[in-house]
């Protein structure tokens, strides 16, 4: 797999370099120019419950066939993380966004020796994933055994090139200062939004966390000043790693719940990573108002009222210890940590891909773009409710009944 054109180098080669918070955020503000810079400007939006940002991403269209995401939003307990998170995202989108059609291989998919059929995602109605059409394709890696792959470049890139295949979204880009680290946020992201679904749409009972540690007691203090009681609750299905929803809600004022997710070994991480998230969403709910909530996607506007159904989130029959989920592989990080969660998607009867979107000035800053797909795995939507195979097989090997018609799902 080779150099593809304007000297944009598409192969993905797995390494991990230690680069601690000050050097990430340090280089990453070099991005940020109104007039030059990847990101235009990162703005302050709100100070509580969290510091929340906002960064305006640079235009594209003049250098790219697409446009790239025009926002990127982080929050968190802390100024710096929450500056950086929202910096970070616009990086991955900007990343993403940048291409030219010129540089795929355009080819039938059965012309490809070694290509990921575009049949093998999960699609809705209205969606023509024809192996036989021509597509643009682009070089990624089999995490399982890393040998190269042609992926379909629609699955890749966002905004994608064309629509085919599946319903756009982000899902599985990831950004770090090294490939592996990269591909762990887009792996944990693909092996959550699963997660979600499937326990969403069957009768499985989430089990509660009670978690003991700082950084979330931090999160549920900001909650508390607004009101608020958070929770966590475990979500994991047949991938076995720590997947975790965790809720905000109250009584009076709307509005009234908001949810996040997050998945990683350390089941601490992913319940403070999803507390976290469900705040943010929270703020952007009160900035939107009810109107605004209520034409956006999926069902965000309809939960911000804290219906009867969202109770199974937020008042689970049974908790444990969120430490008591976890196992060694908590402790693991960079290579050790890839290598651990490609294992458990491998155990499941799952294949990772992954595909380099780092640009020249990207990589510059010491940063790179990476998107991770898998085929199988049950994507989150925003729109009509589509499901793959897993949705059934999974729930009944679990001991539990899918139910692919329940209320729409609470995640954003």
């Amino acid at each position: 797999y080779c150099r593809c054109a304007g000297g944009r180098d598409r192969t993905l080669s797995l390494s991990h370099r230690e680069a601690d918070f000050d050097d990430a955020i340090s280089r990453a503000e070099l991005a940020v120019d109104d007039r030059v810079g990847l990101v235009e400007q990162v703005g302050e939006q709100a100070s509580f419950p969290l510091p929340y940002y906002l960064a305006s991403i640079a235009g594209t269209e003049g250098f790219s066939d697409a446009g790239a995401a025009p926002f990127a939003a982080g929050a968190a307990a802390d100024w710096n993380e929450a500056y950086m998170k929202a910096l970070g995202e616009g990086l991955e989108r900007y990343a993403a966004g940048v291409y030219r059609t010129a540089e795929f291989r355009h080819a039938p998919g059965t012309a490809l020796e070694d290509a990921v059929r575009s049949t093998r995602f999960v699609t809705s109605d209205g969606y023509d994933p024809d192996p036989d059409a021509e597509r643009p394709w682009t070089p990624g890696l089999d995490l399982v055994d890393e040998s190269g792959v042609w992926l379909p470049a629609e699955v890749v890139q966002y905004p994608p090139p064309e629509r085919r295949i599946k319903p756009p979204i982000t899902t599985g880009l990831g950004l770090g200062s090294s490939t592996i680290e990269a591909t762990i946020s887009g792996l944990s992201e693909v092996i959550e939004r699963d997660a979600a679904m499937l326990a969403w749409y069957s009768d499985y009972e989430p089990l509660g966390l009670a978690v003991d540690d700082e950084r979330f007691r931090e999160l549920e203090k900001r909650a508390r000043a607004e009101g608020l009681t958070a929770s966590a609750t475990l979500l994991t299905q047949d991938v076995d790693v720590p997947v975790v929803a965790a809720t905000v809600h109250r009584d009076g004022e709307w509005p009234r719940f908001a949810a996040g997710s997050g998945a990683a070994l350390d089941p601490v991480d992913a319940a403070t990573g999803a507390l976290a998230e469900a705040l943010q969403n929270w703020i952007e709910l009160r900035d939107m108002g009810p109107e605004q909530a209520s034409e956006e996607g999926g069902a965000i506007g309809e939960y911000a009222d804290f219906p009867d159904r969202a109770q199974e989130l937020t008042h689970p029959e049974t908790t444990v210890p969120a430490d008591s989920v976890a196992d060694e592989a908590a402790e693991f990080s960079g290579e050790a940590a890839l290598d651990a969660l490609v294992d458990l998607v491998d155990d499941a009867g799952l294949t990772p891909y992954a595909a380099r979107t780092t640009t020249r000035d990207v990589a510059a800053l010491g940063f790179e773009g990476v998107r991770v797909v898998i085929p199988e795995a049950q994507p989150l939507f925003t729109g009509e409710p589509f499901f793959g195979d897993r949705l059934e097989r999974v729930a009944a090997s679990m001991g539990y009944e899918a139910r692919p018609e329940r209320a729409y799902h609470p995640f954003p």
